[in-house]
């Protein structure tokens, strides 16, 4: 299991958060596909910086499932700013 930080800027905070409300269709729903959970945050001074902790289970599955047309389009109606997203994956020295 990899655990991943993965934070971002979009247009709208509050717009994103909608899609993250549990329930069909939600971005958790999404995540859930693969057996990825998410836990959500937003910075209270800036609420278009967001970001998440992610439970992987596999990271190959993770990585070509980011790359789908249905992430992509997620992201999209998410009004995620992509060329902003970092992500940091937990490591044990």
């Amino acid at each position: 299991m990899a655990t991943l930080i993965v934070f971002h800027e979009v247009e709208d905070g509050e717009h994103w958060a909608k899609a993250w409300k549990p329930g069909p269709g939600s971005r958790h729903e999404l995540f859930a596909q693969i057996g990825v959970t998410a836990r959500t945050f937003k910075n209270p001074e800036h609420p278009n910086s967001v970001g998440l902790i992610l439970e992987v289970p596999d990271m190959e599955r993770f990585q070509a499932f980011m790359a789908t047309d249905e992430v992509r389009k997620a992201m999209e109606k998410d009004r995620l700013k992509v060329e902003t997203m970092r992500m940091l994956g937990e490591f044990s020295p």
